[in-house]
């Protein structure tokens, strides 16, 4: 048993991970037999694997998030310009600064729009004030306000506002917005003119690849773009040439730029010329798009085809671990039955009978599912259509004239 200082000091604070050192010192110099000792110093031992190995998934995490950002490329301030689209999409106010220097943002009521769609108000009850207890809830939809909407942690968690993420309800309905009707005549343009202090005039023709499964299951999506320096119609000597690599990167930063500054077709006269060009310069580039999509489809479809093999080898390996548990507790229990049989009360027989019997309908069920689940997997991602379409057209134009 341990007494004294020691017992004390456990009792209290207990076995904390930020003072297993401190610790570790007072049970060194504690009077204490070396059982009580060495008891000690395993849990203490325990409590260090535990927090290392916790400090390890963090590291892990943090690794998994930052490659997710990446991957994604979606910064905070394209986030919210792509939300406040949408809602103009669905016409309703964009997303506004509560204060100058805030970082909460107001969220309008799309539910009580007059005229507009009721079917939000389910999606908006996650953006509302909580409800109190007893309170009816057609009262509270009608009296609730909607809280003001943060897009990075705040800190501490309160009910004051509501933190959007990716896969957040509102966020996903509007987003859903440019993936299922995004390029709707009327609602998105395909074209769009800005302005940039580089010397040359560029064209970005956008273009959309997408991979479908069995059952018309999107596996991948990807936006594609062919770049290429503009050259007047009645000057050229072919077809436009796209850029190499690395201009094609410096062009599409270029259009970063412009597009986050806003479009500002103040030439009226070179607006019109490059519309009436536009088709042209689509045909033109268009094979280019194709051929690019054909290249990154093949290397798409090598990755989902190695993520089905190792999905499917996972699956295998959890039913091959399912079966070997399963068959050793069957052994054991069998054995322990023939030892205590006796000893067992009637429900413990019965509970025992019953239990082995859907241990052996999950052993033929586990033999099935190795037979097919495996199969299954990988062909979930086999890649059953390919589709490349032009999306959109961009045109960079030196400010300069």
């Amino acid at each position: 048993m341990i007494e004294g200082k020691l017992a004390d000091t456990l009792t209290k604070r207990g076995i904390r991970r930020a003072a297993l050192d401190e610790l570790e010192r007072e049970i060194d110099s504690a009077d204490l037999d070396s059982g009580s000792k060495e008891t000690v110093a395993e849990e203490l031992e325990d409590s260090r694997d535990r927090q290392s190995a916790l400090k390890d998934q963090i590291d892990t995490l943090r690794n998994r998030l930052n490659d997710s950002r990446k991957w994604v490329g979606l910064e905070e301030e394209d986030f919210r310009a792509a939300l406040s689209c949408s809602l103009e999409l669905v016409g309703a106010e964009p997303l506004a600064r509560t204060a100058a220097d805030s970082p909460a943002f107001t969220f309008p009521a799309i539910d009580r729009k007059e005229g507009g769609d009721a079917t939000w108000a389910e999606a908006i009850d996650a953006l509302r004030t909580p409800r109190e207890r007893g309170q009816l809830f057609w009262d509270w939809r009608r009296q609730s306000t909607i809280r003001p909407v943060v897009f990075a942690d705040p800190g501490t968690m309160t009910d004051e506002v509501v933190h959007l993420h990716l896969e957040h309800p509102v966020v996903r309905r509007l987003l859903g917005r440019f993936t299922a009707q995004g390029f709707v005549h009327h609602d998105l343009s395909r074209a769009c003119f800005a302005q940039t202090t580089d010397a040359i005039p560029r064209v970005i023709l956008l273009g959309r690849l997408c991979l479908y499964g069995a059952g018309a299951a999107r596996l991948h999506e990807e936006i594609l773009a062919v770049t290429a320096r503009w050259v007047e119609p009645d000057k050229r000597k072919g077809p436009l040439a796209p850029y190499a690599r690395e201009a094609e990167g410096n062009t599409l930063e270029l259009l970063e730029k412009a597009l986050s500054k806003g479009i500002q077709p103040k030439d009226k006269v070179r607006l019109s010329i490059l519309q009436a060009t536009g088709p042209r310069d689509v045909a033109e580039l268009l094979p280019h798009l194709e051929t690019r999509g054909k290249l990154i489809g093949t290397e798409a479809k090598e990755k989902l085809a190695a993520r089905g093999q190792d999905e499917a080898a996972a699956m295998k390996e959890i039913l091959l671990a399912q079966k070997k548990r399963i068959a050793e507790t069957t052994a054991r229990t069998a054995k322990d039955a023939a030892q205590q049989l006796l000893a067992w009360a009637e429900e413990e027989r019965k509970q025992l009978e019953a239990d082995r019997l859907h241990w052996g309908r999950r052993l033929s069920e586990i033999d099935q599912e190795l037979a097919t689940e495996p199969d299954r997997i990988r062909a979930g991602y086999i890649v059953k259509a390919e589709r490349v379409e032009p999306v959109g057209i961009a045109y960079l134009w030196p400010v300069t004239g």
